[in-house]
């Protein structure tokens, strides 16, 4: 009879906890919950788990996902690696510390931990992915070919071919051709131009390119032609040079000049460039800051900006020119991109002519398209508005076709 009723007893104690431990969301309602949106609601959910048992790991796990998710991998990384602590095999935890480190641009210590990772589970498709940003960040981008064919090979996803296809066209040769057509108002003769470009990789840091350029403006006709070096000293450090010459050239420069390095550090690559114009009559120094920020997965925004100096036979002391531009590219589809932007003063100095040394004054509206196709062929075309002082306007229209090989 004692015992039965201590029985009683002890079972009335434990059903209060024991209700009280079922009425706490599973992982999978809060999974549940993360998928329709409410991340916060999970991740209060998954926080009541873990301080009811400190020992579910999947439950901090998820905490650390979500952490991820919502934008803070700094408040992930600290519970992958708790976990990580308590169970060093554990693959999820693996992945997970090396996806927090890619986030603050540590690629190193990321293989380091995706190479064991690797070793534990062979054919794991989040690790080669992780594996080939990994190396893409460190600049090994072959490396990481290798890694984003073998994810692609396992699962044919659409996204797997797109991350494939984006790491082949950093790192293969490509060939551009392009050409515009000018129509201003006026009694002003139109002009035409078209180019060649070819960008060769001699090695995993060293580039070398050659460009060819003829054009037809003012009822001239001229060319120049010439080539540059990009080399990437380190993975966030590249130095560019180039020389294009067109002898006896009037509105074109007979020498170009260009002196440029760039710095990525997370998701901004800032660059600052010398350039020097030499025309028949004048001369344009140029010295320009620039920045390129990938806002998100899909847009990418450039801010330019240009101090030029000129001096010709037609001053008596030399001129100032200011130019700023900001242009936008919104990734629409995951093959079609589209682009927009502003420009005040000279809107591009890659086909700077005569006309546009000195104070130079205009502004430029611009809009165009871009279409990646499977084939690593790239087809572009854009159209630009500019007024100049004194009422003179010119519209421009300019296509592109790009290949990789």
């Amino acid at each position: 009879m004692r015992f039965t009723l201590l029985l009683v007893l002890v079972l009335c104690a434990l059903a209060p906890a024991a209700s009280a431990q079922d009425t706490l969301p599973t992982i999978d309602q809060a999974v549940q919950m993360a998928d329709a949106g409410d991340d916060a609601g999970a991740l209060a959910a998954l926080r009541q788990r873990a301080a009811a048992n400190p020992n579910d790991r999947d439950a901090r796990l998820w905490i650390a996902r979500l952490h991820e998710r919502m934008g803070s991998p700094d408040l992930a990384e600290p519970v992958y690696r708790s976990v990580l602590l308590e169970d060093p095999t554990s693959l999820d935890a693996m992945i997970g510390v090396a996806s927090t480190l890619l986030a603050r641009q540590e690629a190193d210590e990321a293989i380091e931990i995706l190479e064991v990772a690797e070793s534990r589970a062979p054919r794991n498709v989040t690790t080669f992915v992780l594996l080939g940003r990994a190396h893409r960040l460190a600049g090994r981008s072959a490396r990481a070919i290798e890694y984003f064919q073998r994810a692609a090979a396992m699962e044919p996803t659409s996204e797997h071919r797109l991350r494939l296809e984006r790491a082949r066209l950093a790192h293969q040769h490509w060939f551009e051709t392009r050409g515009f057509g000018e129509q201003f108002n006026g009694g002003t003769p139109d002009s035409r131009s078209g180019e060649v470009r070819v960008n060769y990789r001699l090695r995993e840091t060293l580039r070398v390119s050659g460009r060819g350029q003829v054009q037809r403006k003012f009822g001239v006709s001229e060319e120049r032609g010439g080539g540059g070096v990009e080399w990437r000293w380190r993975p966030d450090v590249a130095l560019h040079g180039q020389v294009l010459v067109g002898r006896g050239n009037l509105v074109m420069p007979e020498g170009d000049y260009l002196g440029e390095i760039a710095y990525t550090y997370q998701a901004a690559t800032w660059s600052a460039a010398v350039r020097y114009f030499d025309f028949t009559g004048a001369k344009t120094t140029l010295v320009t800051p620039a920045v390129s920020w990938l806002a998100s997965e899909r847009l990418t925004v450039d801010l330019r900006y240009a101090m030029s100096w000129s001096e010709s036979n037609t001053l008596l002391n030399g001129e100032a020119g200011h130019s700023m531009q900001l242009r936008g590219d919104y990734r629409l589809y995951p093959r079609l991109s589209i682009q927009a932007g502003y420009s005040g003063g000279v809107e591009d100095f890659e086909t700077f002519s005569i006309d546009r040394t000195g104070d130079f004054r205009a502004n430029t509206a611009m809009g165009g398209l871009r279409l990646h196709l499977p084939t690593l062929t790239s087809i572009a075309g854009g159209y630009e508005r500019q007024w100049r002082e004194q009422g003179i306007s010119m519209g421009r229209v300019t296509v592109a076709l790009q290949q990789r090989f």
